[in-house]
């Protein structure tokens, strides 16, 4: 059975790899993320099945065993995936780069736009997904945008609840 969870997982990949990858919902954040959103629904359900039908083979390790795979999976395919898309940090980085073999001083007056540009789209979904609202000029969280940040408040305090800092 974990084969055929391993075996799903590079499928997943390849489909991506060959195929998906050429159509421009796939080209996009959102795109990318709706598809390991998916798949992870997908691998919970059949891991969950799984578990409750074959448990004393596969039973509760397996079921944490497959979702701890596809997150590590998805997790890892997401941040590389954002790390090819290049954007403001490589542009700091080629900057600082370009600077140091000409011997002067980094200029990032140029960086500014792609960091106002990032800023403006993540607003703009913010507010597509209904977390934050703009009102007289200023932007706030709406109810659900409340809910959210409350719930990422106590998983951070779960995770690691002796952290001053953050608090």
């Amino acid at each position: 059975m974990l084969s055929a969870f391993a075996v799903y997982i590079a499928v997943h990949f390849l489909l991506y790899a060959l195929v998906l990858r050429k159509l421009p919902v796939f080209r996009t954040e959102r795109g990318i993320f709706l598809y390991h959103v998916a798949s992870a629904v997908l691998v919970s359900v059949a891991a969950l099945a799984c578990a409750v039908i074959e448990q004393s083979q596969f039973g509760i390790s397996g079921l944490v065993l497959v979702l701890s795979a596809h997150g590590i999976y998805s997790l890892s395919f997401l941040e590389l995936w954002s790390l090819a898309q290049g954007g403001y940090s490589l542009s700091v980085i080629a900057s600082i780069a370009e600077a140091e073999a000409a011997r002067v001083q980094p200029d990032f007056s140029h960086l500014e736009q792609i960091g106002e540009t990032k800023r403006r789209e993540r607003i703009a979904g913010l507010e597509k997904l209904g977390l934050i609202a703009r009102r007289d000029g200023s932007t706030a969280l709406t109810r659900r945008g409340s809910s959210v940040a409350a719930l990422m408040h106590c998983l951070r305090k779960w995770i690691a609840p002796s952290d001053r800092e953050a608090a």
